[in-house]
Order: structure tokens, then sequence, then C-alpha cells
């Protein structure tokens, strides 16, 4: 999905939920939750599926209409260094963009 493709789609109203996971030394990856239950993914303009850095990309969702974002990390810290793993699944950071 481009980034006119998710203007259409916030204006029917068909996405629920923008997430953006943190990818430890890659960049960053959009998933657009859409009310139906599909997931689809936001590229980059240059085609590319991460985006280098996150300003740039809050940015370009905040072009689109996007008001709020969850901000998912699946390696925590402490999975690095070697504590305990959590039991539940971390539930992501709400980010408003306004």
């Amino acid at each position: 999905m481009n980034a006119w493709q998710l203007r259409w789609a916030l204006c029917w109203r068909r996405v629920e939920r923008v997430e953006v996971v943190a990818l430890r030394c890659c960049g960053y990856a959009v998933r657009l939750v859409m009310r139906g239950g599909a997931m689809r993914e936001l590229a980059h303009p240059s085609g590319r599926a991460l985006w280098p850095s996150l300003p740039a990309l809050k940015q370009a969702l905040r072009r689109c209409g996007v008001r709020q974002l969850v901000l998912l990390q699946p390696e925590c810290h402490d999975e690095l260094i070697a504590r305990p793993v959590m039991v539940q699944a971390d539930p992501g950071l709400l980010l408003r963009l306004d």
C-alpha cells in the first residue's frame, strides 16, 4: 500500500489501527490492520518495505491523516541482556500524532 491508498482507506474508515514495528538495526515496518482483520503494509516512497527513520515515518503518516499509532518492539532490552522473558506480550506504546 502506498500513501495515496492509505489516505483513501482512512477516508472510508477501513483502517482499524496503524502499527509501527521497530526492527533492531533494520528500520521500521508499518502494518495497517484493516476493519475486516486483514493486514497490509505501508511501503516507503522509494519502494522499500522498511522505513529508515521514525521521525520521517511519523511525518509521512501525519500527512496521510493518521492521528495515532501503536509502536511495537518485538525484542525488549531485557531479552537482549538475558533477563527472563515477559509472561505477557507487550501491548505497545500508543503515540498520538497531533
